[in-house]
């Protein structure tokens, strides 16, 4: 239950988001010294010009919990495991120094759109108390809360099915991550990385 806590608080927390150089001989030597020096100081002056005009390397994501094409982080797992979840899960809100400014505007309004989407999606009891829609860390996480219904597709499904919106037009808007969550579970699916999607037991209340 620990760990539920610390997920749960470090999801909800805001992510600061501002999220990425003889004397014949003496001449013969004097002279070939600069002829040596001049191509090194070439290359350097052309490092630091590539140095200068290249972009942010993108930061590279920890050590994934569970391999692909799992997607479950259990709480019965490894204390390791929970910990390198809880990493992961931080690493895939957090801005690149390549990504754009996160866009509260733009974000607000998608939230807006799947309202609907996600309120027809959830199939829990309670759903018309537990269902809403959160903009989090200014638009760099929409949060889909539900009564029921979130697992690994869930995200993409009312994102990209259901809304239309691809997953490249996210992230040229700033929104890193869909995340889902239910009674049971919460599934995050980075908009970076189709492919990637992570969830742990996570239980909502309210």
């Amino acid at each position: 239950m620990r760990w539920l806590g610390i997920v749960t608080v470090i999801l909800l927390a805001s992510a600061c988001d501002n999220k990425q150089e003889g004397g014949g001989a003496a001449v013969g030597s004097a002279s070939a010294a600069p002829q040596t020096a001049a191509p090194e100081a070439g290359a350097a002056a052309s490092a630091t010009t590539e140095e200068a005009g290249a972009k942010p390397a993108a930061i590279p994501m920890p050590e994934r919990p569970i391999p692909r094409p799992q997607t479950m982080v259990g709480s019965g797992m490894s204390i390791e495991v929970q910990q390198k979840a809880i990493s992961y899960i931080i690493a895939m809100r957090a801005p690149h120094p390549d990504d754009v400014a996160a866009d509260p505007v733009y974000a607000a309004d998608l939230v807006t759109k799947l309202k609907p989407i996600v309120l027809s999606m959830d199939n829990g009891a309670d759903k018309a108390r537990l269902n809403r829609l959160e903009v989090v860390a200014n638009g760099r996480q929409i949060d889909l809360l539900m009564a029921g219904g979130c697992d690994e597709k869930t995200p993409q499904r009312a994102v990209t099915s259901r809304a239309g919106v691809s997953f490249p037009t996210l992230v040229s808007h700033g929104v890193l991550v869909i995340r889902c969550n239910d009674a049971r579970v919460q599934c995050l699916q980075s908009t970076r990385d189709p492919e990637d999607v992570l969830c742990t037991t996570a239980p909502r209340h309210k």
